[in-house]
């Protein structure tokens, strides 16, 4: 089995910057550190660094992932040794020829047992798969049927630094697409040196979920670090939150939420199942949880951020092909690929669907797109993992063959998100525009993200710029199912909350830029512009209530039908009449639909408010202000975003 190539070479460069700063070079960043062997991600602004960076004065080596149009860096895993605990500024650095370190092969054994057999595994002696590649520090990668097993696999990334010290991760997958594929229950044991190092009984692996641990060898001390986010929320990577949210307070004991636990293959504070409703930490820009340890950056915080970004591996969505790649739906014979079960109904597939050919009712079933969380891209960032690199890229594909693939929702190869709920094509299009940002230059993934996220910029334009809903502006009619619900029968809604979602994911993917030939901020504004503006008439339009309850309701009337059981519709073309019909429902005395900020979509009117107010549109300043000094019941809107800490943008 073969993984991606390309990974070996493509866009991986090495600096060691031992020589010297940068002439005239100030700090970049400024991290702090504890003794040991450190190995970071480090995402930096156009036009900062050239070819490495170098940690206070020490050794340093740069392995660049991702660059920017002009070739500076954007993203790169940098490496030292620190001696002692203190903080250390980041330079941009000149670089200086050197000689990889040579690969190590550390005595490390995988052992599952299935009904009585082992299944061993164990990393060959050579490995060209390189994902670090220097003088002081070397991380290659072995992927390993055990025992010859016929869609397990074992894949054993193994990082030596310069002077002895190994670190061993070891992730087990169960991701094939082979028909023999499904279900297994196992005992495992894995040994470092002859000593055992992680033991379980009785694991039950489910089909295409993925689990991991990483060990230190041979004497390896690391360095606990703590990062700089300044050139992170500088460059768009990650974005900045308020300072005021709530301090982190969980931890990875007990069962958590879902009631699995925190161990392998379980889901910690995750819910399941995934596509359940309302309330939920993880459902957010990006989970309350990484909001809290970016702010605040605790031991625990992070340990609690990282667990949930390996968790990621339970959900059944990681699909490989028998090379070992993502399945790319713009290749041949994949065009109406599907993650689902229903691709084997005689009519789909007389329609040319195909799919994972294992036993798909044996995974945990992650739901759909309108309820995924972004789990592995910021642990990415921050540690450089190779593992949480795989992890963006499988969710990443996850919304491409996981969304409907017929014509008119998926639209086949074209990738397109749009047959999903409204929040599931903004879920989809965040995570997809993360992973095609930063994922390495060199994996050919990366340009089909990238790719289908022009296509879904694209057709979001088209459709902001020639759908005609009248002087309302309104978009997205027909999929509420309160339009057949009862007393709602005789308007068609929308819910704005959930396009705040979608808007806020095509600005922040526009943030991205540059993407190799796509350019990310050439298209999607006519979309979010739209969205966000509609939101901005409830708070400054003088025929829209100006109670606070009513500014961000729950749905909107958008227009009457021509009879309660028609898709056709008129669409209102005065506020007052929009009003009317969404407060008159199920009647004037006791309105439906009406909501305080606080508690409720708040949260989600205040990043479309933000939009408008970076837009310079008239009172937006004004209304966000209102927003913010806003107070329902003695709880203010500043203490419920501290408390849902994902929505807590700082801008």
């Amino acid at each position: 089995m073969q993984m991606l190539r390309s990974a070996v070479v493509v866009g991986l460069a090495c600096a060691l910057a031992s020589a010297r700063v940068a002439s005239g070079a100030e700090a970049l960043a400024r991290y702090s550190a504890t003794p040991g062997w450190a190995t970071f991600g480090l995402a930096l602004p156009a036009g900062q660094a050239k070819s490495g960076v170098q940690v206070g004065t020490l050794p340093t080596q740069t392995d660049v992932k991702v660059r920017w149009p002009d070739g500076s860096i954007r993203f790169a895993i940098v490496s030292a040794k620190i001696p002692a605990s203190a903080s250390y500024a980041i330079a941009p650095a000149t670089s200086a020829a050197s000689t990889p370190l040579a690969a190590r092969v550390p005595d490390v054994s995988v052992t599952l047992t299935i009904d009585g057999r082992r299944y061993v595994a164990a990393p060959p002696p050579t490995r060209g798969d390189l994902w670090l590649s220097g003088p002081l520090v070397t991380e290659s990668r072995a992927i390993v049927a055990p025992g010859n097993h016929p869609f397990l696999r074992v894949i054993f990334d193994v990082r030596s630094y310069a002077g002895g010290g190994d670190r061993v991760d070891v992730t087990v997958e169960n991701c094939l697409d082979v028909e023999s594929a499904d279900k297994v229950t196992y005992d495992v044991a894995i040994a470092v040196a002859g000593q055992p190092v992680f033991q379980r009984a009785s694991v039950t692996h489910k089909y295409l979920a993925r689990w991991r641990k990483t060990f230190a060898a041979t004497g390896l001390t690391e360095s606990v670090v703590t990062p700089d986010l300044a050139p992170f929320n500088a460059s768009r990577a990650i974005p900045a939150y308020l300072d005021s949210v709530a301090v982190p307070t969980q931890t990875v004991a007990g069962q958590g939420v879902s009631g699995t636990g925190f161990d392998i293959l379980a889901f910690g504070d995750l819910t399941v199942p995934m596509n359940a409703h309302a309330g939920r930490p993880e459902l957010a820009p990006y989970p309350d949880w990484a909001a809290r340890y970016l702010v605040h950056k605790t031991t625990p915080a992070r340990t609690y951020f990282l667990r949930h970004g390996e968790l990621a591996g339970s959900w059944g969505v990681h699909v490989r092909n028998a090379e070992g790649a993502w399945p790319q739906i713009d290749q041949p014979g994949l065009g109406y690929y599907w993650l689902d079960p229903r691709w084997k109904d005689p009519g789909n597939m007389s329609g040319g669907f195909t799919g994972p050919r294992g036993h798909l009712e044996n995974r945990a079933e992650p739901g759909d797109l309108a309820h995924q969380p972004s789990l592995a891209y910021l642990p990415y960032l921050l540690t450089g993992d190779r593992f949480f690199a795989d992890e963006t890229a499988f969710w990443a594909n996850f919304c491409l063959i996981g969304s409907f693939a017929s014509e008119g929702n998926r639209y086949g190869p074209q990738g397109l998100l749009v047959g999903n709920e409204v929040r599931g094509i903004g879920w989809g299009l965040r995570t997809l525009g993360d992973a095609a940002a930063y994922l390495p230059d060199g994996w050919p993934v990366k340009a089909y993200f990238a790719k289908m996220v022009g296509n879904n910029l694209t057709w979001l334009d088209t459709y902001a710029t020639t759908f005609d809903s009248g002087p309302l502006q309104t978009l997205f009619p027909n999929r509420r199912p309160e339009d057949e619900n009862g007393a709602y029968r005789p308007y068609m809604w929308i819910s704005l909350w959930e396009q705040s979602y979608l808007a806020w994911a095509v600005d922040r993917v526009m943030q991205h830029g540059q993407v190799g030939p796509v350019n990310f901020g050439g298209a999607g504004a006519a979309l979010r512009n739209r969205i966000a503006r509609l939101q901005l008439s409830l708070f400054t339009h003088p025929e829209w209530p100006k109670q606070h309850d009513r500014q961000a309701p729950y749905l909107l009337a958008a227009g009457r039908k021509a009879d309660p059981s028609s898709r056709t519709v008129t669409y209102f073309r005065r506020f007052s009449e929009m009003a009317a019909a969404t407060f008159g429902v199920p009647s004037p005395a006791q309105p439906d639909f009406v909501r305080p900020f606080e508690g409720y979509y708040g949260p989600e009117a205040r990043l479309l408010l933000m939009i408008c107010e970076r837009l310079g549109d008239p009172g937006a300043s004004k209304s966000l202000q209102a927003l913010m000094a806003d107070q329902t019941a003695g709880v203010r809107m500043v203490d419920d975003l501290n408390k849902r800490s994902g929505w807590a943008l700082a801008r």
